[in-house]
This record gives C-alpha cells, sequence and structure tokens, in this order.
C-alpha cells in the first residue's frame, strides 16, 4: 500500500532522529532558536528537534521565529517546549533569556520572491546574519548554524565545486540580491569566528528539494511537479542541457545537524549529492516517469527575460570535507527522493 505525504513526513523525520541520536546527548536540556522556522527547511528542523524531545530525559527548548513573507502555513503548532514568534531578523531580535544553539535558516530562497522582495532578501541575509551573530555572541552560545547556499560559487568553471573554489559570479545581475548578500554573510560570519570567536559554522546546500518546498517556489522540482500534475505537461525554458545535482532532504538534514553538533567552529561544509549530476531534460523525463501518467515535455522561451541570466550550467558538489569532517554520506537516490516528494505534491495540489 502507497504511503500517505503525513507518513512520509513521519518516515523522513525518524531518519533524522535516527541519525541524530548519536549526539543527543550535546542537546539534551538546551535551548534552540531556529530562525525561518516556518520555511521549508526551517520547518524541518522544527519537526526534528520536537520529536528528539520524546527521547531526551530533559527536552530542548525551542523558539522559532519567521517574518512569514514566504509561508504558506501560518498556522503554528505549539507545545510546551516550542513557542513561535513573528520578528523581522534584519531589524531587531528580541530574545530574553538564555540561549545555547541558533539555528539559521531565514532567507528569500525563491527566485520570485527575491526578485519580487530584493532589497528585503539582502537586508535579511547580511544585517540578519549580523544580528544573529550579535545574538551570538552576547549569549555566549555553543554553536550557530548558518545556511549559506551553493549558489555563492555562481557558474563554476570547476566541477565537483570544492568549498575552496571562489566562484564565477555576477555582483549586479539578476540573482545577484541573493547570492551577493550570502556571500557578505558567510564573510561577516568568519570575522566574527575570528575577531570575537563566535562558533559559527556554514554550510552551502545544493539543491535541496522534498516535502514542504512550496509549489510555487519557482525551483526546478516543485515547477515540474506542479506542471505534470496540473497539466500533464512539464515547460523547459532552456535546451535542457545544464545539470544539477540534487539532495532529499533527509540527507541535507542529517548533515546539517552533524555540522551544527560535530564540526570544529569556522567550518564551511558543501551540503548535497555527489552521486548523481542529472541534466534538466533528464530531471524531467525521471518526473514523467514518477507521476506515472501521460506527460509531454515541452521546450519553451520563459515569459521572463532575466529566467536564465546567470543560471549556473553545471552544479555538483564535492564532499570530501563534510565526509571526512563529520562522516556525512547521502543514502537517498533521486528517484527514490523524487517518488516521496511527489506524494506530498500530489496531496497538496488537491
Amino acid at each position: 500500500m502507497e504511503q500517505s505525504s503525513t507518513q512520509i513526513i513521519q518516515n523522513d523525520i525518524e531518519i533524522i532522529v535516527n541519525d541524530i541520536k548519536q549526539f543527543s546527548d550535546k542537546m539534551e536540556n538546551k535551548k534552540f532558536l531556529v530562525v525561518g522556522g516556518r520555511g521549508f527547511i526551517g520547518t524541518y528542523f522544527v519537526k526534528v528537534l520536537d520529536k528528539l524531545n520524546q527521547y531526551l530525559k530533559m527536552p530542548m527548548k525551542i523558539t522559532v521565529i519567521d517574518n512569514l513573507i514566504t509561508a504558506k502555513d501560518k498556522n503554528t503548532y505549539q507545545n510546551s517546549n516550542i513557542n513561535y514568534l513573528e520578528e523581522d531578523i534584519s531589524k531587531e531580535i528580541k530574545y530574553l533569556g538564555e540561549l545555547d544553539y541558533i539555528i539559521h535558516a531565514a532567507s528569500i530562497a525563491s527566485p520570485p520572491y527575491y526578485r519580487k522582495y530584493p532589497l528585503k532578501t539582502v537586508d535579511v541575509n547580511y544585517q540578519g546574519t549580523r544580528n544573529l551573530l550579535e545574538l551570538s555572541k552576547e549569549k555566549k552560545v555553543d554553536g550557530m548554524l548558518f545556511l549559506s547556499t551553493s549558489e555563492i560559487y555562481g557558474d563554476p568553471d570547476v566541477i565537483p565545486t570544492p568549498e575552496s573554489y571562489w566562484g564565477n559570479v555576477s555582483c549586479i545581475g539578476p540573482r545577484a540580491c541573493y547570492d551577493e548578500s550570502k556571500r557578505l554573510a558567510e564573510t561577516v560570519s568568519i570575522l566574527y569566528k575570528q575577531i570575537f570567536q563566535v562558533p559559527v559554522k556554514i554550510v552551502r546546500p545544493f539543491n535541496v528539494y522534498g516535502p514542504f518546498l512550496n509549489l510555487d517556489d519557482g525551483r526546478m522540482i516543485p515547477d515540474f511537479m506542479k506542471n505534470a500534475i496540473n497539466d500533464s505537461k512539464i515547460i523547459i525554458h532552456s535546451d535542457g542541457s545544464p545539470t544539477r545535482s540534487f539532495c532529499y532532504i533527509t540527507d541535507a538534514m542529517r548533515a546539517f545537524f552533524r555540522v551544527l553538533m560535530l564540526a570544529p567552529s569556522g567550518s564551511i561544509c558543501n551540503v548535497g549529492n555527489d552521486k548523481e549530476e542529472i541534466s534538466v531534460k533528464n530531471t524531467a523525463e525521471l518526473i514523467k516517469k514518477t507521476v506515472k501518467a501521460p506527460v509531454e515535455i515541452k521546450f519553451e522561451k520563459s515569459d521572463d527575460p532575466n529566467y536564465v541570466v546567470n543560471n549556473p550550467q553545471r552544479r555538483c558538489p564535492d564532499l570530501k570535507y563534510i565526509k571526512k569532517t563529520v562522516g556525512y554520506e547521502p543514502q537517498i537516490s533521486l528517484e527514490e527522493g523524487l517518488r516521496r516528494a511527489y506524494v506530498w505534491y500530489r496531496e497538496n495540489l488537491k
């Protein structure tokens, strides 16, 4: 019998929790701040921490901050260990009391949204990050995790791309408000580590996907899924040759927690799946296979003249450092990940 989306998400959470139980003793009775906790990745952070609390003798206290710009579901599920706050981290962060860990997953990462709110994107990525670094310094936290992006590499000419690669980027292109503000946020993060000994760690996710990634997000997999399910066709706005390496959410989350809890301060780690670099066209074909219905794949020029401007031709991470440092290894194949994501998309399109 096919799993429901609820069952898939529960299974996702169990996979992640089972992986991080090995160092969960370090998380007992700790105070966590999850910033951007209503977004795609932030939602998983909150659900995982909440589930992990069931196995701890002294549960964690979790505060969730989000400005709700890109959150589809405005409702919150609260319990005695979780508290939600609606705040804009680019302005002032009103956090009282002790704090042990900060998870900074706040960002306008959706292309349609960061083009709609370019200055807010810069503010959140730079000023929001600096405000959290100040909070980390003030509270003397045990660790801060900053979710940067593989977009800081631009259109790389080194594949697989290691953390040491400086990037091939445009500072004024249509993607620059996102890419360049993330680069600046990394710079200020490392400066706070060097000057104030803030124990910040940085991750650079590569094309993470899965349940809770909004259907109107503007990224490839939700776009293709929505088109295939609703219209029985997939529209490709290029020649289909650019490549990506997609990482299912459970693999990404396992990596994020390992870096936060195990990596040395100042670490910068690529996070992704280095096993499957796939073209846009072949991704569409695989999604067509996943939905198990007649789907036409069409090539059409986008109405948005900036759609493919500065778009990377290839993207695949070099994972040597994270594998060596925290023992991370991706586990979920693209075919399996798409199957799991499809169930969620299908149910949420009803």
